[in-house]
């Protein structure tokens, strides 16, 4: 035991904009997944920062997702909806989570 106590990580929230930079970040990670947490009507994404810091990017008040997947289309920027991977080749399939619960606190 080294006698150090051990800190819990911060979670530094980070509201952004509108839907489509919260996508199009997401679809830029080397796992591309988003969270929508049903009560909070709110999409969100977890990322690692320094010294082990969550940093959670969202977007609130926004209409539940239309599929399983947003399809991000890398030249245009655009995305669209679907319940099925994205066969396109300049598309990037980013799976949407539907959360009903977490300790997050409010979003």
């Amino acid at each position: 035991m080294s006698g150090v106590a051990e800190s819990k990580p911060s979670i530094i929230k980070m509201e952004l904009g509108d839907l489509n930079d919260l996508i199009l970040l997401a679809s830029s990670l080397p796992i591309p997944v988003l969270n929508y947490s049903e009560p909070d009507k709110a999409y969100f994404l977890i990322t690692s920062g320094l010294l082990g810091n969550l940093i959670v990017y969202y977007v609130r008040g926004v209409t539940p997702p239309a599929g399983r997947y947003a399809h991000v289309d890398k030249i245009s920027g655009k995305y669209s909806f679907g319940n099925t991977l994205s066969l396109e080749p300049n598309h990037v399939s980013v799976l949407i989570l539907r959360i009903k619960e977490h300790g997050l606190g409010p979003i």
